[in-house]
């Protein structure tokens, strides 16, 4: 039996573009009584896409809005069909694209789990195996007997996936599932969508979470203006990464780091001035910086009149989730405080991040340590002196891929050593 589960072949989908006039009132009646005459024109939401998807693959689907991934997913569940080309499927297909849809408000939770199911070619019995489970993972409960118009979206959406992630289908389609709902529902949806992986299921997922794409899928399709711009591994995600985000647009793959030149009188606050930033030490590699080496990201500043002022560094991933706060705050040395030159150097520790794109904010503030209490109305507010955004983007390169052709998932990445105890094999005997 061949492993391939699915062949799109050179699909196009094009949608017209409708645009009227406005009318006053006397054209507005008249209209009434004459043909319509519409005025239009078409895009291509897809053109010439192509892919195979294979037993077992779970494939990211990334682009911009409107690159056409909902699209591809909508023609690929059978709700839209597509202009030109061919799609054949070698195996079962379902799909959770706008949450809901196949409900009929009308029906009960309990009748709608039966109703979409059979949409999707499933029989009665098949559904009676799985229904316990379905509901406990809806976690809908007592309300499974209530008509679905009266859910909440929370409610809509937690069927919704249920429904298929216990139906045993070959290929799950999946638009931005991933990302939607509340913590407690992310989690759940993301260890069920681990567990289809690991059966051997065959996954098609769009999402805008490049970090849960980069940790669940084998391979990563970029769509541009619908088309296939990119395929391959997880270096699609930074690519298009690289092309998006501001703070990494000038930063190609061989580049180490880039930095702004934000030198100058803090605004509004002329005795103090910036004079330089960026990296002090570091180890280049092929494709960025090494891991293995620690990374000393430094600010020099100068102050001419006495006030007391704490640095803060706010490291992000390329997804612009917060990593960490470095700070001086709990410096050993000199504070800055008196008139002078300052040198202020973070030092970042070897075998922390991981390969992947990374930005820095600085802020300059004043009474840092009340930053980062509660509940503590008596200490005087800080006060953010000067914030500059995304001042330092850094490439940070894998050295295990450059040598072991590998590297593990994750956006840290801490050197653990691993001890392996071997006592004695155990015979059949024992």
């Amino acid at each position: 039996m061949s492993d391939v589960l699915l062949e799109i072949k050179d699909i196009s989908k094009k949608f017209d573009l409708h645009h009227k006039h406005s009318m006053g009132i006397k054209e507005s009646i008249a209209s009434l009584f004459q043909p319509k005459q519409v005025s239009g024109d078409s895009f291509y939401a897809l053109r010439h896409i192509s892919l195979t998807v294979t037993r077992g693959e779970a494939l990211g689907i990334i682009g911009k809005n409107g690159a056409g991934k909902s699209t591809l997913l909508r023609i690929l569940s059978g709700i839209l069909q597509p202009d030109e080309g061919e799609i054949n499927f070698y195996g079962k297909a379902v799909s959770i694209l706008d949450i809901g849809a196949g409900f009929h408000h009308e029906l009960t939770g309990r009748e709608n789990i039966y109703f979409s199911a059979a949409l999707y070619g499933f029989t009665e019995r098949e559904v009676r195996l799985q229904f316990e489970n379905i509901v406990a993972f809806s976690g809908i409960g007592k309300f499974i007997d209530e008509p679905v118009k009266n859910y909440s979206s929370g409610m809509y959406l937690r069927l919704a996936f249920a429904i298929i992630a216990f139906l045993d289908a070959d290929i799950y389609l999946l638009d931005e599932v991933i990302s939607v709902g509340d913590a407690d529902f992310q989690s759940r949806c993301k260890t069920k969508t681990e567990e289809l992986i690991a059966r051997g299921k065959t996954l098609i997922i769009a999402s805008h979470n490049m970090n849960e794409l980069s940790l669940l899928c084998h391979r990563i399709v970029l769509l541009e203006n619908g088309s296939i711009a990119e395929s391959g591994g997880s270096d699609v995600i930074k690519k298009y990464i690289a092309r998006t985000l501001p703070q990494f647009q000038n930063l190609s793959a061989a580049d180490v780091y880039q930095i702004k030149n934000i030198a100058g009188s803090v605004p509004g606050r002329e005795h103090i001035v910036i004079l330089n930033a960026g990296l002090s030490d570091f180890s280049p590699i092929n494709s960025g910086i090494s891991n293995r080496q620690p990374i000393v990201v430094f600010i020099e500043l100068e102050l001419y009149r006495e006030q007391k002022i704490e640095l803060a560094l706010r490291f992000f991933d390329q997804t612009n989730n917060l990593l960490f706060v470095a700070t001086t705050f709990n410096s050993a040395q000199q504070s800055i405080y008196l008139t002078g030159k300052y040198h202020i150097a973070f030092e970042i520790p070897a075998h922390l991040l991981n390969s992947g794109l990374y930005s820095v904010d600085l802020l300059l503030v004043e009474n840092l340590k009340s930053l980062f209490e509660k509940g503590n109305s008596a200490t005087p507010k800080h006060i953010t002196l000067h914030r500059v955004e995304k001042f330092l983007s850094i490439n940070i390169a894998d050295e295990d891929m450059l040598e072991y052709g590998f590297s593990t998932p994750g956006v840290i990445k801490p050197h653990v050593e691993s001890r392996i105890l071997f006592s004695h094999t155990i015979n059949s005997s024992e």
